[in-house]
Formats: C-alpha cells, structure tokens, sequence
C-alpha cells in the first residue's frame, strides 16, 4: 500500500524546473540541534514553490480528505442499517415506497394518506408509535416500510454533526426464530442480546406482524416467557422512540396471548390505522 507521501508526490508530477533560490523552513535534528537543511526552490506551473512545502500541503490535504471519508463513511452506518440489518419474512417488502402502495378501495386511500401524514410528524422528530392493524394481505408491511424508507435520508456530507437516522425493520417471527437457532448455534450472531440491542437502538423501528411468532392466529396459545422477554426489553428500550407495529391481532387476541402490561406499554403513545375493509391483494394476484 502506498504512503500518504508518496501518493501526495504523484500531485507533483507536472513538469518542473530548478531555481537559483533555496527554501530555508525545514531543518533535521543532530544531537540536541536543529540544523536548517535548504531545499532548492523550483518553477512549478510558472511559480518559484518549494517542492518540499508543496509536498508538505499536498499530503496534508490528502489526510483530510482521508478523515472525512473515514468520517463520512462511519455517519452513514446508520442510514446502511435499513437494508443490511432488517429481518424479513417476506423480501420483496424492501421494495416498498408510498409510490408504488396502489390504492383501489377508498379505505386504503385513507390509510395510505393517513400514513403520509404521520410520517410527516416523524420526519419533523415528533415522537410516537403507530399501529397498523387489519386482516392479512392489505398492506400493512408495505405502509410500514415505506415509512421507513421516506425516513432513511444520508447524512449531509458537508455537515460532520449529521449523523442521520437509523432505520430497521423486524418481522416478529424471523427474529425469534434467529433467536432460537442461536441457542443451539454458537457461530450464530443473532443472540437475544444481539437482537434485542439492534431493535432498541434504532431510531425508526418497524416490529411486523406482531403475534405471528406465538404460532396460528386463531389459537389459543400465550406468547411464550421468551417472547414477553424479548418484546419487554424492545419496549424499554424504546420508550423515547417511534415504533410503528404492524399485526393482524385484534385487541381482543392481544390482551389473550400477551401479559396485559406488556400489551399497555406496546399501546402507549399509538395513532391507530385500522383495516377493516380492503380486500387481501394477494388473493387478488392469483389466477385461480
């Protein structure tokens, strides 16, 4: 790998000339003296430069631009969290924007426009939690991913104390199932520690189809120990945050699978967008 040195020198490759004058700014150490070492001066572009202080300055700019690459580089971590560290069921949801959420029936109308507007209160920093409520195959996941993804701006470069938002989203079931592997897979990263922490740090956070990691929906079992556990710890680390949940639970079957205080800390500071008349597009693609 080349030095920054030499790389500086490569800037000074144009054609040059030796002058008569001498440069007397650098010196070397002999014993406890600085002895003055002159550098013979040269024509450089038609001006009498130092190529030792020319050196000096290109190298200088070279390391600057170098930190704030370096710099640039660890600010857009979190703006690279979206696509690097959100947990799927299905992946085709990372293709989501509000433009491409096709409305059909008035009620999706509404809910799409409902959503834009509460995204507009994230944007300006406004802080609390969403729920996206309905039958399977609405949209709810893709109204929650677009939100996020209208939120996941860069960092300006220009501006060192722009760190940017961090966005993530967690399909329910695919993290506890992460989460489960990892007890009996060591090499597995995804520790409950791990997951827990990822979902607590972020700025924007989309928990998708809340109540799928306990099994059937028309059950009825109770969330695991496990998952009242994990959930818990997402929530208080998420008390000063936005969340928007996406579920096909109704109050009703939350209240019986999960403990009722989780249930009031995960319904704390929600807007409500409910689904109680769009059709399930999925069904609507089949050819049969």
């Amino acid at each position: 790998m080349q030095s920054i040195k030499s790389v500086a020198a490569e800037g000074l490759k144009e054609r040059m000339t030796f002058h008569s004058d001498y440069c007397n700014k650098h010196t070397f150490t002999r014993g406890n003296e600085d002895i003055v070492k002159p550098v013979r001066m040269m024509i450089l572009n038609g001006k009498v430069v130092c190529p030792r202080c020319e050196l000096d300055k290109h190298e200088k700019k070279f390391q600057k631009d170098l930190e704030s690459q370096i710099d640039f580089r660890q600010r857009t971590k979190k703006f690279n969290m979206l696509e690097k560290h959100s947990m799927f069921r299905d992946r085709t949801v990372s293709q989501a924007t509000f433009d491409n959420y096709n409305v059909v029936e008035p009620e999706e109308t509404k809910n799409k426009q409902r959503m834009v507007e509460l995204f507009g209160y994230l944007q300006k920093g406004e802080v609390f939690n969403v729920f996206l409520q309905g039958l399977p195959g609405v949209g709810k996941s893709h109204l929650g991913y677009a939100a996020l993804k209208a939120l996941n701006v860069p960092p300006d470069p220009d501006n060192p104390k722009d760190m940017g938002k961090s966005c993530l989203f967690i399909n329910m079931e695919e993290a506890a199932s992460a989460i489960k592997d990892s007890f009996s897979n060591k090499e597995s990263k995804y520790t409950e520690s791990y997951v827990t922490q990822l979902m607590g740090d972020a700025d924007y956070l989309v928990i998708d189809d809340l109540g799928a990691e306990t099994g059937s929906e028309h059950s009825d079992s109770r969330a695991s120990d496990f998952i009242h556990r994990l959930i818990y710890k997402v929530t208080s680390a998420r008390q000063d945050k936005a969340t928007i949940y996406t579920t096909n639970l109704t109050s009703k079957k939350l209240y019986q699978m999960y403990d009722s205080k989780l249930v009031s800390r995960i319904m704390q500071k929600q807007q409500y967008i409910v689904f109680k008349e769009t059709s399930d597009k999925r069904e609507m693609e089949l050819p049969f």
